[in-house]
């Protein structure tokens, strides 16, 4: 444990670290914020803010180097991009690491009677979490990958879904890692490579009724080539099939004002089995001084909420199969 130094540092004078580099905590061994205000507890939470500022701002570029792909694929002549993103188990990661955080030292001005406050992680400790962590998922993904060849479809698509989302972990745990430990030599990479073509082996045959501006198909499309499918345009020979039923009611115009009510339905089956992995439904209301516009709104609306919408659910059923 760091050591603590509640008491105010006054007679000794103005510590180093208010202003630059302290040799009392050198940066090779912590990852240091300094905070300042008029009351003591401001400047302890200004100091924590401080360490995490520079922990997360230097993750976040980590991750953008190397979990932001952007890779153009090619699967039953049906093209997309990929974008993994950040998780929430990302950040719920880093929250865990800051809080080893402490605030080491207070000093106050006697002059001006500013308190400033010196918070400091350690960085060994923290690498320490981390490779617990790291580890603790390299658990969790041995049994999945002995499921990726299961006979039932299901299983084998929960195993991928689930190992894919595991390695989006490992590489943000892996940049973590490389901020508080930079010294230390990289860590091998684990793709998981058989999940990820599991799921571009899997068809899905999408189509769409009540959708005349084919807004709401490619909502749609987008959330299932973002789970890693290949999409078709008919569900002859696909693997799952896809539905989408949309219904857009014009409401009639309120004070000026016209009305408009989109409804949308997804469902997702096995083609042999007729099992539902997914079976959601969403609904939108908006207006507009136009009544074209009004239509419009709507579509775009639910046409956003359902590419986020639609992998939650997606992983959701899975990750109960």
């Amino acid at each position: 444990m760091l050591p603590l130094l509640f008491a105010l540092l006054i007679a000794a004078g103005r510590p180093d670290w208010v202003e630059r580099e302290s040799a009392e905590w050198p940066r090779e061994m912590y990852l240091l914020g300094v905070g300042s205000a008029d009351e003591r507890a401001v400047a302890e939470d200004r100091a924590r803010a401080g360490v995490a500022r520079i922990f997360t701002t230097h993750v976040s570029s980590a991750l953008a180097a190397s979990t932001s792909e952007s890779s153009v694929r090619k699967e039953h002549t049906a093209a997309w991009t990929e974008q993994i993103s950040v998780s929430e188990e990302t950040r719920s990661t880093t929250d865990k690491v800051l809080e080893g955080v402490e605030i080491v030292q207070v000093w106050q001005d006697p002059q001006s009677h500013q308190f400033y406050a010196l918070a400091a992680l350690d960085r060994q400790q923290a690498a320490a979490r981390l490779d617990a962590r790291l580890e603790s998922l390299e658990t969790s993904a041995r049994p999945l990958r002995a499921h990726l060849d299961a006979p039932e479809r299901a299983t084998g698509l929960a195993a991928a879904t689930r190992l894919l989302r595991l390695e989006r972990d490992r590489r943000a745990l892996d940049g973590e890692l490389r901020i508080v430990a930079p010294t230390r030599p990289s860590r091998a990479v684990v793709e998981e490579t058989a999940a990820r073509e599991l799921l571009a082996r899997t068809s899905v045959g999408l189509t769409a009724t009540g959708d005349d501006e084919g807004v709401v198909l490619d909502a749609v499309r987008s959330a299932l080539v973002s789970l890693g499918f290949a999409v078709q345009a008919e569900a002859a020979g696909s693997d799952l099939v896809g539905e989408a039923t949309v219904a857009l009611d014009k409401l009639g115009n309120r004070d000026g004002w016209y009305w408009s009510r989109v409804r949308v339905e997804v469902v997702l089956k096995d083609s042999a089995s007729a099992r539902v992995f997914l079976n959601l439904s969403e609904s939108v209301r908006d207006a507009s001084r136009i009544d074209r516009e009004s239509s419009r709104r709507v579509l775009a609306k639910i046409s956003e909420r359902l590419r986020k919408e639609i992998p939650t659910a997606f992983l959701t059923t899975t990750d109960n199969l």
